[in-house]
């Protein structure tokens, strides 16, 4: 039958024959039924002729049971009746033209709230991408006034090119998949009224597309900036793994990437592969023929079958072989996983991985590679049968060889000799783990103790008194805020422990920041916090060994303004601990600077710190920035005026170089008549081989990085001046080639340690978050022996220490002392902390560690180690003798009465080498009940076989070693405090007794508040007046 070409459907038919004729498809089979067969070489000739006939004979019916003859086509080629359905290529049959037809119907245009919908999203994404533009823009103007522009772009620069680079890379892998699925899928006959767009004009169309999912695999892709940067930077280590041969910086900077590549890989094929599929169904390329279709002339039911053409299937295994090319490449990477994992006797890969883990890895990566070479091969022939036969195995193989094997090789190889089979891995990982955190180099030495030193060395190591840690941070802290806040604005947070050069010679030092508390400021107005209280002032400094009359702090500094020893000629703190709101200098009213007699004292801010804020752009900027409408109307704001905010050092710190870690404990040091602050900061990484994690060794064990670290190094020092909060980071560790590889991101951002005046490098410090975690991670790794390892018969713990009368023993926190270390002939600064047994069986010490902060053995570590044949009194074994001793028990009955109008508090127990002994030394603190002022009573000295406590240090030594052992070193230069006036005198006396009589006259109104306010104004006068007269 000729086909006409009268009707629009019979010109489609007609091509489509011509086409079939073209390609090479047969005309119509005919079977021994007489009609033609339908299969995979069914003609579309003869299907359109049906159609056509059935067509003409009813225009309303589109049901297969009228096409008897295709009905009867499907019978089993012998003509047996029996319909043979395996036969049937459903790809290449589409009923959509025996469906009903509406014609070319004109949409109607898009509804008006459809539009007002749109507006409105986009109006609520305005204040949703307005802040972070917000936070961006100022945020940039801090780090210009600082000079690290280039630091802070370097993040967004770097985020921005990832973003794109991802979102490219997602772009072009998906266009070519949505290109082929929109293509034709010959030989499928598609009949249509009108012209068919080109599959390549649909997938111009659509772009958008693609364009959403590779925006949030953009995304994905930019918050890697930094792990990115590194990579691209990457410099090596000199150390290969001992298993893989790999040098260390391969695992630092490049497996990482490697590793979110890896999975962004598998994401991105699983959502294009979910697209593809989705559009071919939506064609009706791929689709589910079932019984209710042709239970009327068929006569099948129950039966499914799934059409797919073969360019789809081709594209969707080409897809398939991708993700198990991902697997495989994933089994690959996994091998390296294995040098982190922790295992039951040590870190990283023992026995059953190196020899189980890693061979089953490899091997699935071959089954799986395999199966994705089917996936490929099937593109272009049936391979079905080996796709299914890789894929059954790669998860038999998983089970068994994966998962079955290792543990097998485990419970039964390894457990029975589990020592010997792991030792050469032990050893591995004790010697990955001391070179991770610098313990390789660590210099040990057996201290034969002697019960007692002799007298000469007890009269030489205690020379000068003021040397001897006596005052303990915690009760030093309150005498600050009594004796020296001065007004109820000011706070001391924090005290540390530094050493200056004072007449004439070095002498170890307590310091304390006098900072503003703007939360105690009694006027809570947006005037006084921001622009009228804008600084601290100054700081108070006391020898750790200082007691004046009454047991209270012999201060080097003191007052406001500060006097005496080292000078301060900027004691103003406009960035430090608690300067955590923003503030406007230069305003149309002076800075309250610090109080005096009648007015305070004002001051105008002069330093280079700040943003300007004259524009009306700049203060738009910042009212959004804080959410202050007074930034845009005060009249207070002219065009000197600067804001000031991200004061807190800390903060600053961490938002300037967010990839290192920082020391719980800034510093204060006074240098060059200036305040500046000192922090340590740190390096880290948890990606060293064999290297045992810290928070596995000591869980919650410190707050650096959150103990997720095998790597550590101090190797650069923050410094911050607290007048203009300039910062800079000067690296002291060149070695470190995580650093070196920071360097190299931010060259103008590090500073060579030479840099760094020698007035501050006189204060660096051996730090205390880096001495605690290797103190704890030498507790395990000092055993170098395996044997001893793996027995852990000989861990360590820090030492412990009861500080108050009754309360639970807590370990022991590193003290910064200055002493003098055995065969040593000089004293130097150093950080120790005593080691005992664990277990917490024994107390007995069997360790003492040091950390050296002078030059030239700054940054090494010392460890003495204590005889195992004798006992040597760990602190907690000295604190029991202590309560144990007659006479000092009389005295704390007297001093300190149960229930009595006092309260004893002990200081720190420090454990001191002297000569080849340890003399153990403790202040004893008095606290009247009714006062927050410990006063430092008594002191207790011991040593192996004695223990004595008396009022002074210079007592206590006699006592302990005999009379001629007294210092005789002269006292520092005192403060010098200019003479008070009668008159000055006179005044303080009336401010005393008029605060005094208003108190009374509050108290009797019932007016609390008032009254807690006036006792505070009486405080101070008091505290003046104790000064001006010198009691």
């Amino acid at each position: 039958m000729a086909l006409s070409q009268e009707t629009p459907f019979a010109r489609s038919c007609f091509h489509v024959a011509r086409f079939e004729t073209s390609v090479g498809v047969s005309p119509v089979t005919r079977v021994g039924s007489g009609h033609p067969a339908v299969g995979v070489g069914v003609g579309a000739t003869w299907l359109c002729e049906q159609a056509e006939r059935t067509k003409a004979s009813t225009a309303t019916s589109t049901s297969l049971r009228d096409i008897s003859p295709y009905a009867e086509a499907v019978r089993d080629k012998r003509g047996n009746g029996e319909r043979d359905w395996g036969n049937i290529d459903w790809s290449n049959l589409d009923l959509s033209v025996f469906r009903s037809r509406r014609g070319n119907v004109r949409r109607p245009p898009a509804s008006r709230g459809v539009v007002i919908t749109i507006v409105i999203l986009l109006l609520l994404l305005v204040p949703v991408l307005l802040l972070p533009l917000n936070e961006f823009l100022t945020d940039l103007l801090w780090f210009r006034s600082l000079g690290l522009e280039d630091v802070y772009l370097r993040r967004y620069t770097a985020g921005f090119w990832a973003f794109v680079a991802f979102f490219l890379i997602f772009v072009v892998i998906a266009l070519p998949n949505l290109y082929l699925a929109l293509r034709p899928q010959v030989p499928r006959v598609v009949v249509e009224q009108g012209p068919r767009s080109s599959a390549l004009a649909q997938t111009l169309r659509l772009l958008w597309v693609p364009a959403i999912p590779a925006f949030f695999f953009g995304l994905a892709g930019g918050d890697q900036w930094d792990q990115l940067l590194r990579w691209l930077n990457a410099v090596p280590f000199g150390v290969s793994d001992p298993l893989f041969g790999r040098d260390v910086g391969f695992y630092f900077f490049t497996l990482p990437v490697l590793e979110f590549v890896r999975g962004w890989g598998i994401a991105a094929v699983l959502v294009i592969a979910a697209g593809v599929v989705a559009i071919y169904a939506v064609r009706g390329v791929i689709s589910v023929a079932t019984s209710t279709i042709t239970r009327a002339d068929l006569g099948v039911a129950g039966r499914t079958a799934l059409a797919l053409a073969r360019p789809a299937r081709a594209h969707l295994s080409v897809l398939g072989g991708l993700f198990l090319l991902l697997i495989a490449t994933g089994y690959v990477l996994d091998q390296y996983d294995l040098l982190f994992r922790t295992e039951r006797v040590l870190t990283g890969a023992g026995f059953a991985s190196v020899n189980a883990r890693v061979p089953a890895l490899t091997i699935l990566s071959f089954i799986v590679g395999i199966a994705a070479l089917a996936c490929f091969a099937n593109a272009f022939a049936r391979t079905v049968w080996v796709l299914a036969g890789s894929i059954v195995l790669w998860f038999a193989a998983t089970v068994l060889i994966n998962g079955v094997y290792p543990a097998v090789v485990q419970n039964y190889v390894v457990a029975p000799d589990e020592l010997n089979k792991e030792r050469p891995y032990i050893e591995r990982n004790i010697a990955a783990t001391r070179a991770a955190y610098s313990l390789d180099k660590i210099e040990e030495s057996l201290f034969n103790v002697a019960d007692t030193p002799s007298q000469s060395e007890a009269t030489r190591e205690f020379a000068d008194s003021l040397s001897v840690r006596l005052w303990d941070y915690h009760r030093l802290l309150s005498d600050f805020d009594q004796l020296q806040a001065l007004r109820p604005y000011y706070d001391f947070t924090d005290v540390d422990v530094d050493r200056y050069a004072i007449g004439g010679r070095e002498v170890p030092i307590m310091l304390s920041a006098r900072e503003l508390n703007t939360a105690s400021l009694l006027q809570q107005t947006w005037v006084n916090r921001h622009l009228q209280f804008t600084h601290g002032f100054g700081a108070v400094m006391t020898p750790v060994g200082g007691v004046a009359a009454e047991g209270r702090p012999q201060f080097l500094v003191k007052d406001i303004p500060p006097q005496g020893d080292p000078k301060i000629d900027e004691p103003r703190i406009y960035y430090g601990e608690l300067t955590n709101d923003y503030v406007i200098v230069n305003s149309a009213a002076e800075e309250f600077d610090y109080p005096q007699e009648g007015t305070d004292a004002r001051t105008r801010y002069s330093g280079k710190g700040g943003v300007g804020i004259s524009s009306l752009w700049d203060r738009l900027l910042f009212t959004l920035r804080f959410g202050e409408t007074n930034l845009l109307f005060s009249d207070q704001i002219q065009s000197a005026s600067r804001i000031l905010f991200h004061r807190n050092i800390s903060e600053r710190e961490k938002l300037i170089a967010p990839f290192l870690e920082y020391d719980k404990d800034p510093y204060l040091v006074v240098a060059d008549g200036k305040l500046w602050w000192i922090n340590d900061a740190y390096t880290v990484g948890n990606r060293y081989p064999y290297s045992e994690r810290f928070n596995a060794l000591v869980p919650g064990g410190t707050r650096v990085a959150d103990g997720d670290l095998n790597y550590i190094r101090n190797s650069v020092k923050v410094v911050t001046n607290a007048y203009d909060g300039s910062v800079s980071y000067y690296v002291v560790d060149e070695t470190d080639p995580v650093v070196r590889n920071l360097r190299a991101i931010y060259p103008s951002l590090f500073k060579s340690l030479a840099e760094m005046p020698q007035s501050l490098k006189d204060h660096l410090r051996y730090p205390e978050d880096l001495f605690s975690i290797q103190a704890k991670t030498f507790a395990i790794y000092h055993m170098t022996d395996v044997d001893s390892f793996y027995n852990r018969g000989d861990a360590w713990l820090i030492a412990n220490e009861v500080q108050e009368q009754g309360s639970a023993k807590a370990p022991i926190e590193p003290y910064y002392v200055t002493t003098r270390l055995p065969d040593s002939d000089r004293k130097e600064f150093i950080l120790f902390v005593p080691m005992t047994p664990a277990g917490g069986v024994r107390d007995n010490m069997v360790a003492w560690i040091a950390g050296r902060a002078d030059a030239p053995d700054y940054g090494k570590l010392r460890v003495l180690r204590l005889p195992q044949d004798r006992q040597i009194s760990g602190p907690l074994q000295t604190e029991g003798r202590i309560d144990a001793d007659a006479t000092i028990k009389q005295q704390l009955s007297l001093l300190c009465p149960l229930g009595g109008g006092s309260q004893c508090f002990r200081g720190n127990l420090l454990v001191l080498p002297v000569g080849n002994s340890f003399v153990y030394v403790e202040g004893l603190f008095v606290q009247a009940t009714q006062s927050k002022i410990p006063e430092l009573q008594r002191v207790i000295l011991a040593t192996q076989g004695k223990v004595v406590m008396a009022p002074t240090f210079q007592g206590a030594l006699d006592a302990l070693f005999g009379a001629g052992t007294t210092p005789t070193t002269p006292p520092p230069p005192p403060v010098t405090t200019p003479p008070p006036t009668a008159g000055v005198i006179a005044d303080l006396v009336k401010a005393a007794s008029d605060h005094y009589q208003q108190a009374q006259d509050a108290l009797k109104r019932s007016d609390f508040a008032e009254y807690g306010r006036l006792l505070k104004l009486l405080e101070d006068d008091l505290a003046k007046l104790r000064a001006a007269t010198g009691q």
